[in-house]
């Protein structure tokens, strides 16, 4: 009983841990999100629960999307930053491809990636703190067809980072997911201090909608199970998750390893003279009861040692003194008389070993013993 309680008390215990590990880890955010929060800007992410409301941004932050914006869409974002809004948008795959050929842009594959980049112009864009150099592990460079860029990062004949002005507005468009990752920005000094420049050029507490992952919007949340959005796209809902797979694995694992539980008092469990008899006649013919009275002796030992913190590989005089001395019970000189007595050494008969071990099991009762079930299969 003490097994399954102990069981049940740490699945409990990691439920806690895995929910608080999942609210604080949707709360925190990535390293992007944390990074924008701490240089003192307004981020409001967007997701399934949350979707885009563009009057409410100045800068609207696109990082590594795997659901990208729709042409029309795209359209809604230019107008966004034709009336002013800055646009940051890094990615290398397909997803931003509507939004690179409104601005007639398209991302180019590569046949092999492309780990560095250079900066371009002699004269930094960013002016406050140069980076030469930055890691970028694309496999897509931009490629330029109806609208003129400045080219601030890449090779001589292949852009990973664009920019240029779109009415009041500005555009940044990043050929790379990696730049701006949680790998990107703890591994590299260059990435860190290129977002950080980037930074720089937006209004002080700017409020940016920050999309990592997914661009989604009105549209796109009705269109989408509300569910779903539910249990994996709040908190609670993670939360909830982990609590069940938890109480499944317990209730797997419940019946294989550890049974029905006992009673309390264990009202139900074999007695030790059950055993005997049960040790006697499976081997009577061996003359093993001197095996079976040792076992019993060193067992009681053992109980009596954990109850009263006493050595049980004392010497018997030492050992009684020991229990004497902290309490132990011995009314009569009881267990005096039974722990002497299961020292013998001579033949034995199994009457004379039946009655040691009601004896053993009598006390044990009596002190409220731990004792471990004797069961013979």
């Amino acid at each position: 009983m003490r097994t399954v309680r102990t069981y049940i008390f740490y699945l409990i215990l990691i439920t806690l841990v895995c929910a608080q590990f999942s609210c604080d880890s949707v709360a925190e955010g990535t390293i992007l999100y944390r990074v924008l929060r701490k240089l003192k800007f307004h981020v409001m992410k967007i997701s399934v629960m949350y979707p885009v409301r563009l009057e409410r941004y100045d800068v609207l932050f696109l990082q590594d999307l795997h659901t990208g914006p729709t042409k029309e869409e795209a359209k809604e974002i230019q107008n966004f930053v034709n009336t002013g809004g800055t646009l940051i948008a890094a990615g290398d795959d397909q997803e931003l491809a509507n939004l690179f050929e409104a601005y007639g842009l398209k991302l180019r594959k590569l046949e092999k990636r492309q780990k560095l980049s250079r900066r371009i112009p002699d004269e930094p864009f960013f002016t406050g703190h140069s980076v030469e150099e930055i890691r970028v592990r694309t496999d897509s460079v931009i490629e330029p067809l109806e609208r003129e860029v400045a080219v601030l990062y890449g090779t001589e004949d292949a852009a990973v980072i664009v920019t240029f002005r779109d009415g009041k507005g500005r555009v940044f468009l990043i050929a790379s997911s990696y730049l701006f990752s949680t790998g990107g920005l703890r591994n590299n000094e260059g990435n860190a201090m290129l977002l950080y420049n980037l930074m720089s050029t937006l209004p002080r507490n700017a409020r940016i909608g920050l999309a990592e992952w997914g661009y989604y919007t009105t549209e796109s949340k009705k269109s989408s199970d509300p569910i779903v959005a539910l249990v994996f796209g709040t908190s609670g809902g993670l939360a909830a998750v982990y609590i069940c797979l938890t109480l499944f694995v317990f209730l797997m694992l419940r019946g294989r390893r550890f049974g029905k539980p006992l009673d309390v008092r264990e009202r139900n469990r074999r007695l030790s003279s059950e055993y005997v008899h049960a040790m006697t006649d499976l081997y009577q013919k061996g003359n093993t009861r001197l095996s079976i009275l040792k076992h019993i002796r060193e067992k009681f030992r053992a109980d009596l040692s954990n109850r009263w913190r006493v050595n049980p590989n004392l010497d018997t005089q030492t050992f009684l003194e020991e229990l004497a001395r902290r309490g132990a019970m011995d009314g009569n000189e009881g267990l005096t008389k039974l722990v002497m007595d299961l020292e013998l050494t001579g033949s034995i008969s199994e009457a004379q070993l039946l009655d040691l071990a009601k004896r053993v099991e009598a006390y044990a009762e009596t002190a409220n013993l731990r004792r471990t079930k004797l069961t013979v299969r």
